[in-house]
Protein backbone atom coordinates (compact mmCIF):
# COMPACT_ATOMS: atom_id res chain seq x y z
CA UNK A 1 0.00 0.00 0.00
CA UNK A 2 1.13 3.38 -0.99
CA UNK A 3 2.19 5.56 2.24
CA UNK A 4 0.21 8.98 1.71
CA UNK A 5 1.03 12.46 2.54
CA UNK A 6 -1.94 12.00 5.39
CA UNK A 7 0.15 8.84 6.49
CA UNK A 8 3.05 11.21 7.19
CA UNK A 9 1.33 13.78 9.06
CA UNK A 10 0.46 10.79 11.50
CA UNK A 11 4.50 9.78 11.50
CA UNK A 12 5.37 13.57 11.68
CA UNK A 13 2.77 13.76 15.00
CA UNK A 14 4.55 10.91 16.61
CA UNK A 15 8.39 11.54 16.12
CA UNK A 16 6.82 15.14 17.53
CA UNK A 17 5.65 13.18 20.81
CA UNK A 18 8.05 10.64 21.22
CA UNK A 19 10.68 13.52 21.01
CA UNK A 20 8.78 15.94 23.59
CA UNK A 21 8.54 12.62 25.97
CA UNK A 22 12.35 12.00 25.86
CA UNK A 23 13.43 15.94 25.95
CA UNK A 24 11.25 16.40 29.30
CA UNK A 25 12.61 13.23 30.65
CA UNK A 26 16.17 14.15 29.83
CA UNK A 27 16.28 17.79 31.01
CA UNK A 28 14.35 16.82 33.96
CA UNK A 29 17.02 14.32 34.95
CA UNK A 30 20.11 16.79 33.68
CA UNK A 31 19.32 20.19 35.37
CA UNK A 32 19.04 18.00 38.30
CA UNK A 33 22.63 16.42 38.15
CA UNK A 34 24.40 19.20 37.07
CA UNK A 35 23.28 20.86 40.66
CA UNK A 36 22.33 23.89 38.57
CA UNK A 37 25.75 24.91 36.92
CA UNK A 38 24.45 23.46 33.68
CA UNK A 39 20.67 24.57 32.85
CA UNK A 40 18.85 23.31 29.80
CA UNK A 41 15.75 25.40 29.06
CA UNK A 42 12.83 26.51 26.17
CA UNK A 43 12.57 29.60 25.71
CA UNK A 44 11.53 31.70 22.21
CA UNK A 45 14.27 33.92 21.51
CA UNK A 46 14.14 36.19 18.28
CA UNK A 47 17.45 37.35 15.87
CA UNK A 48 20.80 36.04 15.92
CA UNK A 49 21.74 36.79 19.35
CA UNK A 50 20.07 37.32 23.00
CA UNK A 51 21.29 40.40 24.45
CA UNK A 52 20.52 41.94 28.18
CA UNK A 53 22.07 45.28 29.40
CA UNK A 54 23.21 45.08 33.10
CA UNK A 55 24.46 48.24 35.41
CA UNK A 56 27.58 48.42 37.14
CA UNK A 57 27.76 48.94 40.41
CA UNK A 58 30.02 48.01 42.77
CA UNK A 59 29.56 49.81 45.82
CA UNK A 60 31.06 49.50 48.89
CA UNK A 61 30.13 51.17 52.67
CA UNK A 62 32.33 53.81 53.87
CA UNK A 63 32.55 55.83 57.20
CA UNK A 64 30.43 58.18 57.74
CA UNK A 65 31.09 61.58 59.57
CA UNK A 66 28.12 62.64 61.37
CA UNK A 67 29.64 65.84 62.65
CA UNK A 68 30.60 67.33 59.11
CA UNK A 69 28.72 69.93 56.13
CA UNK A 70 31.40 69.00 53.17
CA UNK A 71 29.51 68.38 50.19
CA UNK A 72 29.15 64.79 48.44
CA UNK A 73 31.03 63.72 45.32
CA UNK A 74 28.42 61.09 43.51
CA UNK A 75 29.79 57.93 41.97
CA UNK A 76 29.58 56.75 38.41
CA UNK A 77 27.06 54.12 37.71
CA UNK A 78 28.42 52.30 34.68
CA UNK A 79 26.48 49.34 32.15
CA UNK A 80 27.31 46.31 30.68
CA UNK A 81 26.21 44.33 28.31
CA UNK A 82 26.08 40.29 28.14
CA UNK A 83 25.86 38.62 24.37
CA UNK A 84 24.63 34.63 23.85
CA UNK A 85 24.95 33.66 20.52
CA UNK A 86 21.84 31.17 18.47
CA UNK A 87 23.23 28.11 16.91
CA UNK A 88 21.31 26.33 14.43
CA UNK A 89 21.70 22.76 13.76
CA UNK A 90 19.98 19.44 11.97
CA UNK A 91 19.23 16.11 12.24
CA UNK A 92 18.78 13.56 9.54
CA UNK A 93 17.50 13.27 7.08
CA UNK A 94 16.88 9.13 7.46
CA UNK A 95 15.08 7.56 4.21
CA UNK A 96 14.16 3.86 5.26
CA UNK A 97 12.26 2.24 2.28
CA UNK A 98 9.04 0.58 3.18
CA UNK A 99 10.19 -2.70 1.74
CA UNK A 100 12.76 -2.07 4.94
CA UNK A 101 9.63 -2.11 7.13
CA UNK A 102 8.36 -4.77 5.35
CA UNK A 103 10.81 -7.40 5.11
CA UNK A 104 10.95 -7.17 9.18
CA UNK A 105 7.03 -7.45 9.79
CA UNK A 106 7.63 -3.12 11.20
CA UNK A 107 5.44 -0.31 10.68
CA UNK A 108 6.79 3.31 9.37
CA UNK A 109 4.87 4.42 12.81
CA UNK A 110 7.54 2.82 14.62
CA UNK A 111 10.36 4.47 12.66
CA UNK A 112 8.77 8.15 13.58
CA UNK A 113 9.27 7.02 17.54
CA UNK A 114 12.52 5.90 17.04
CA UNK A 115 13.62 8.83 15.09
CA UNK A 116 11.76 11.26 18.26
CA UNK A 117 13.34 9.30 21.01
CA UNK A 118 17.02 9.34 18.78
CA UNK A 119 16.26 13.19 18.37
CA UNK A 120 16.19 14.18 21.99
CA UNK A 121 18.84 12.47 22.99
CA UNK A 122 21.32 13.63 20.28
CA UNK A 123 20.17 17.14 20.99
CA UNK A 124 20.91 16.73 25.56
CA UNK A 125 24.57 15.50 23.82
CA UNK A 126 24.61 17.96 20.94
CA UNK A 127 24.16 20.65 23.51
CA UNK A 128 26.32 19.31 26.44
CA UNK A 129 29.20 19.47 23.52
CA UNK A 130 28.95 22.78 22.00
CA UNK A 131 28.27 24.28 25.52
CA UNK A 132 31.53 23.07 27.09
CA UNK A 133 32.98 24.00 23.77
CA UNK A 134 32.28 27.25 24.03
CA UNK A 135 33.35 27.12 28.07
CA UNK A 136 36.33 26.19 27.85
CA UNK A 137 37.04 28.82 25.29
CA UNK A 138 35.57 31.83 26.65
CA UNK A 139 37.68 31.06 30.15
CA UNK A 140 40.80 30.04 27.94
CA UNK A 141 40.22 33.77 26.34
CA UNK A 142 40.86 34.71 30.36
CA UNK A 143 43.58 32.75 31.80
CA UNK A 144 43.35 33.93 35.49
CA UNK A 145 40.59 31.58 35.68
CA UNK A 146 42.88 28.48 34.37
CA UNK A 147 44.67 26.45 36.96
CA UNK A 148 47.75 23.99 35.74
CA UNK A 149 48.77 20.98 37.76
CA UNK A 150 47.86 17.13 37.66
CA UNK A 151 46.23 14.17 39.23
CA UNK A 152 49.32 11.96 39.19
CA UNK A 153 51.44 14.32 40.69
CA UNK A 154 48.99 17.13 42.93
CA UNK A 155 45.97 14.55 43.73
CA UNK A 156 43.17 16.28 44.81
CA UNK A 157 44.93 19.02 44.98
CA UNK A 158 44.83 19.65 41.35
CA UNK A 159 41.02 20.06 42.59
CA UNK A 160 41.51 23.13 45.04
CA UNK A 161 43.90 24.53 42.46
CA UNK A 162 40.81 25.24 40.58
CA UNK A 163 38.56 26.58 44.04
CA UNK A 164 41.66 29.18 44.57
CA UNK A 165 40.56 30.86 41.76
CA UNK A 166 37.64 31.65 43.34
CA UNK A 167 39.55 33.15 46.58
CA UNK A 168 37.10 33.28 48.95
CA UNK A 169 34.22 32.31 47.10
CA UNK A 170 35.56 29.07 46.53
CA UNK A 171 32.32 27.48 47.87
CA UNK A 172 30.56 28.97 44.89
CA UNK A 173 31.76 26.21 42.38
CA UNK A 174 29.06 23.56 42.29
CA UNK A 175 29.53 21.08 40.02
CA UNK A 176 32.99 19.26 38.57
CA UNK A 177 32.95 18.68 35.29
CA UNK A 178 35.36 15.73 33.70
CA UNK A 179 36.28 12.81 31.38
CA UNK A 180 35.74 9.09 32.92
CA UNK A 181 39.57 8.66 32.55
CA UNK A 182 40.06 11.83 35.48
CA UNK A 183 37.45 10.79 37.44
CA UNK A 184 38.70 7.51 38.08
CA UNK A 185 42.29 8.86 38.52
CA UNK A 186 40.54 10.63 41.28
CA UNK A 187 38.83 7.76 42.68
CA UNK A 188 41.98 5.83 42.55
CA UNK A 189 43.94 8.54 44.39
CA UNK A 190 41.01 8.90 47.03
CA UNK A 191 40.84 4.92 47.63
CA UNK A 192 45.02 4.65 47.69
CA UNK A 193 45.60 7.39 50.28
CA UNK A 194 41.76 6.08 52.04
CA UNK A 195 40.41 9.98 52.58
CA UNK A 196 38.26 9.27 55.49
CA UNK A 197 39.99 5.84 56.58
CA UNK A 198 37.08 3.66 55.62
CA UNK A 199 37.40 2.83 51.81
CA UNK A 200 34.06 2.02 51.39
CA UNK A 201 32.84 5.72 51.83
CA UNK A 202 35.23 6.49 48.90
CA UNK A 203 33.64 3.81 47.00
CA UNK A 204 30.16 5.11 47.50
CA UNK A 205 30.04 7.99 44.67
CA UNK A 206 33.81 8.53 44.43
CA UNK A 207 32.38 12.07 46.40
CA UNK A 208 35.23 12.02 49.33
CA UNK A 209 37.39 12.14 46.20
CA UNK A 210 35.70 15.29 44.68
CA UNK A 211 35.71 17.36 48.06
CA UNK A 212 32.06 17.06 48.37
CA UNK A 213 31.25 18.31 45.04
CA UNK A 214 29.05 16.44 42.64
CA UNK A 215 30.59 15.41 39.19
CA UNK A 216 29.29 15.36 36.01
CA UNK A 217 31.49 12.78 33.55
CA UNK A 218 31.29 13.04 30.03
CA UNK A 219 34.16 11.60 27.52
CA UNK A 220 33.08 14.89 26.16
CA UNK A 221 36.13 17.06 27.90
CA UNK A 222 39.64 16.30 26.95
CA UNK A 223 41.69 14.11 28.92
CA UNK A 224 43.60 17.36 29.98
CA UNK A 225 40.69 19.42 31.10
CA UNK A 226 38.39 19.27 33.88
CA UNK A 227 35.70 22.22 35.05
CA UNK A 228 34.96 23.81 38.54
CA UNK A 229 31.69 25.50 37.19
CA UNK A 230 29.44 27.80 39.73
CA UNK A 231 25.96 27.60 39.49
CA UNK A 232 23.75 29.10 36.01
CA UNK A 233 27.85 29.32 34.50
CA UNK A 234 25.97 27.65 31.34
CA UNK A 235 22.39 28.08 29.83
CA UNK A 236 21.33 26.27 27.08
CA UNK A 237 17.89 27.58 25.69
CA UNK A 238 16.10 26.03 22.91
CA UNK A 239 15.13 29.50 21.18
CA UNK A 240 12.85 28.00 18.40
CA UNK A 241 10.53 25.57 18.17
CA UNK A 242 12.04 22.39 16.16
CA UNK A 243 11.10 21.96 12.85
CA UNK A 244 10.17 18.26 11.87
CA UNK A 245 9.45 17.10 8.06
CA UNK A 246 8.40 13.67 7.37
CA UNK A 247 7.70 13.27 3.72
CA UNK A 248 7.07 10.51 0.52
CA UNK A 249 9.97 9.68 -1.58
CA UNK A 250 8.67 8.70 -4.66
CA UNK A 251 11.71 8.82 -7.56
CA UNK A 252 14.01 6.49 -6.45
CA UNK A 253 13.47 2.81 -7.14
CA UNK A 254 11.92 1.83 -3.89
CA UNK A 255 9.48 3.60 -1.97
CA UNK A 256 11.22 5.57 1.10
CA UNK A 257 10.11 8.01 4.00
CA UNK A 258 12.29 10.87 5.05
CA UNK A 259 12.12 12.39 7.59
CA UNK A 260 14.55 14.93 9.62
CA UNK A 261 14.24 18.05 11.89
CA UNK A 262 16.18 21.48 12.56
CA UNK A 263 16.17 23.80 14.92
CA UNK A 264 18.84 26.19 17.07
CA UNK A 265 19.76 27.13 20.14
CA UNK A 266 21.13 29.83 22.32
CA UNK A 267 24.30 29.75 24.27
CA UNK A 268 24.68 31.98 27.22
CA UNK A 269 27.95 31.52 29.46
CA UNK A 270 27.80 33.62 33.26
CA UNK A 271 30.58 36.17 32.94
CA UNK A 272 30.89 36.11 29.18
CA UNK A 273 29.83 37.52 26.09
CA UNK A 274 30.49 36.09 22.75
CA UNK A 275 31.83 38.59 20.68
CA UNK A 276 28.73 39.40 18.03
CA UNK A 277 31.65 41.38 15.49
CA UNK A 278 32.56 37.61 14.91
CA UNK A 279 29.08 36.75 12.86
CA UNK A 280 26.47 35.01 13.65
CA UNK A 281 25.38 31.31 13.40
CA UNK A 282 28.62 30.04 14.48
CA UNK A 283 30.07 26.35 13.74
CA UNK A 284 31.54 24.27 16.74
CA UNK A 285 34.91 25.54 15.56
CA UNK A 286 34.44 28.91 15.65
CA UNK A 287 32.52 28.77 18.97
CA UNK A 288 35.80 27.23 20.49
CA UNK A 289 37.67 30.05 19.30
CA UNK A 290 38.78 31.70 22.64
CA UNK A 291 39.40 34.94 20.27
CA UNK A 292 35.48 34.77 19.98
CA UNK A 293 34.44 35.62 23.69
CA UNK A 294 35.33 38.32 26.03
CA UNK A 295 34.66 38.59 29.34
CA UNK A 296 31.51 40.87 30.94
CA UNK A 297 31.77 40.59 34.64
CA UNK A 298 33.87 42.82 36.35
CA UNK A 299 35.54 40.24 38.86
CA UNK A 300 36.50 36.52 38.03
CA UNK A 301 34.63 35.52 41.29
CA UNK A 302 31.35 36.49 39.11
CA UNK A 303 32.53 34.37 35.70
CA UNK A 304 30.74 30.54 34.54
CA UNK A 305 34.25 28.88 36.53
CA UNK A 306 37.35 27.58 36.28
CA UNK A 307 39.25 25.78 33.72
CA UNK A 308 42.11 22.91 34.44
CA UNK A 309 44.56 22.22 32.65
CA UNK A 310 45.81 18.41 33.76
CA UNK A 311 48.01 18.13 31.35
CA UNK A 312 51.02 18.92 34.30
CA UNK A 313 52.78 21.44 32.15
CA UNK A 314 53.91 24.47 34.68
Amino acid sequence: MTTVNSDMIIYNQLAQTAYLERLQDNLDVFNKASNGAIRYVNEVIQGDFSQKSFYRVGGGIEHRDVNSVAKVTPKKIGAGEMVGVKTPYKYGPYSPTEEAFKRRARSPEEFAEIIGYDLADALVAGRLQYGLTALKAAITSNPDMIAKGSIATDGRKALTKGMRKFGDKFGRISLWVMNSDTYFDIVDEALTNQVYGESELVIYGGLPGTLGKPVLVTDLVGDNDAFGLQAGALTVTESQAPGFRAYDINDEENLAIGMRAEGTFNLDLLGYSWDSSKGANPTLALLGADANWKKYATSNKMTAGTLLDLSGTP
